[in-house]
């Protein structure tokens, strides 16, 4: 199921989606990462059916990964993995024109030291068939590495509330190519999302991504001491499924402040992920460690997974529910619920439940009790009503409607 097909219950649900005036087949794309490593590569991921795949960072100086670069935890991944290890010269001969053998958008993420290089590039990616350009604007890990790499370069750290050098290289951008032009936003911006929402839109890029990697982000080997990944302090960026909160605030806030075309990138591994950035707002939904930890077969799961829940949900089309978290916020203001102190207790629905006892153990007030097999009890007295139990119930047992029980 890619562009069109049908749910479980035969309901037929749309996946075709518009960003930035491209069409894609679905709203899932692999940002820049391991599957964008070369032309070869980005064929082969294209072939499982995404919607679109992102080039690795496209750079005129390669450098390399200190090493290792890539380590698994809970709930994510750190890595250090800076842009791509392959010349420009590759990209604009060979990679990209491969990569344009499939039937994803091929999106080109570059970066330059100037506003002028970056131009270059991306004016060089578009003579090759780059449907979009994605300039990223900082990675939590660069900055000590290469300057513990090349000490004579004097890299700078950027000023995380600058946002002028950002708007120079999209408008050089702009100037130089006739494709949509995003700026990728880092998740190191995340308690100033609504600074970067307005220096993006005054840059005139077409569109946003939120966001790149949280970090400086550490992991620590037990048995020796020693960070798991390499580099001075041997730190990185953090992904994955722990930082998908922070990553879909701001995907509404930037949807919110901005009012131009989000990518929400960060954490998504089941259709429930996917569903839940585009109701904050996006357009696109990037998909990134999931598939690097699971490989490419992840995303064409991913994308029948979504057809099908759709289905269940009796979602027609991806445009229904975009932005609808925002409206129902806007509600909840609306009817004065903007803070609801009293609490409402949940209500149990026997026949699911399974008396499993998850409600039991996360109740820290002992107003949930399962016993000898029988449905949970809530005490009304003791419970609070913090919804934590409703939360961890994995058979939707346990209803709790503050704000109205408004279905899609």
């Amino acid at each position: 199921m890619d562009a069109k097909g049908k749910g479980p219950k035969g309901d037929a649900v749309m996946l075709r989606t518009e960003f930035c005036g491209l069409e894609f087949a679905n709203p899932i794309v692999v940002p820049a990462g391991v599957h964008g490593r070369d032309g070869d590569v980005m064929l082969a991921v294209s072939e499982s059916g995404v919607g679109g795949v992102c080039t690795k960072t496209i750079v005129s100086q390669p450098a390399s990964d200190v090493l290792p670069c890539f380590s698994a935890v809970r709930a994510g991944m750190v890595n250090s993995v800076f842009g791509s290890d392959k010349t420009s010269e590759y990209w604009f001969t060979e990679g990209l024109k491969r990569a344009k053998e499939g039937k994803a958008n091929v999106i080109a993420n570059l970066a330059g030291f100037t506003p002028e290089e970056a131009a270059a590039l991306a004016a060089s990616a578009v003579r090759c068939g780059a449907d979009m350009i994605m300039l990223p604007t900082h990675c939590p890990h660069m900055g000590e590495i290469l300057t513990a790499m090349f000490p004579e370069m004097n890299f700078p750290e950027p000023s995380l509330t600058d946002v002028e050098p950002m708007k120079a290289s999209v408008r050089a951008i702009k100037d130089a190519v006739d494709v949509p032009v995003v700026v990728k936003l880092s998740g190191t911006y995340a308690h100033i999302t609504s600074e970067w929402a307005a220096g993006v839109k005054e840059s005139g890029a077409d569109g946003v991504a939120c966001a790149d990697a949280l970090g400086p982000a550490l992991a620590i080997n037990t048995r020796t001491g020693q960070p798991v990944l390499g580099g001075p302090r041997g730190v990185g960026g953090l992904t994955g499924p722990a930082i998908m909160p922070i990553t879909l605030r701001m995907t509404l806030e930037m949807a919110v402040w901005s009012d131009l075309p989000v990518i929400g990138v960060g954490g998504v591994s089941t259709a429930d992920d996917v569903l839940q950035y585009v109701m904050a707002g996006a357009t696109l939904v990037g998909v990134c460690t999931a598939g690097h930890m699971k490989g490419t077969g992840e995303y064409r799961g991913l994308i029948d997974d979504l057809g099908k829940r759709m289905g269940e949900l009796g979602i027609a089309s991806l445009e229904d529910i975009r932005g609808l978290t925002i409206r129902r916020i806007e509600q909840r203001k609306a009817d004065g619920k903007i803070a609801v102190t009293e609490p409402m207790a949940p209500g149990v629905d026997a026949e699911k439940c399974t008396a499993c006892g998850a409600c039991e153990r996360v109740c820290a007030y002992g107003a949930m009790t399962v016993g000898d097999g029988n449905a949970a009890a809530v005490d009304d007295a003791t419970c609070i009503g913090c919804g934590l139990c409703v939360s961890v119930c994995r058979f939707d047992a346990l209803e709790q409607e503050y704000y109205g029980r408004t279905m899609l």
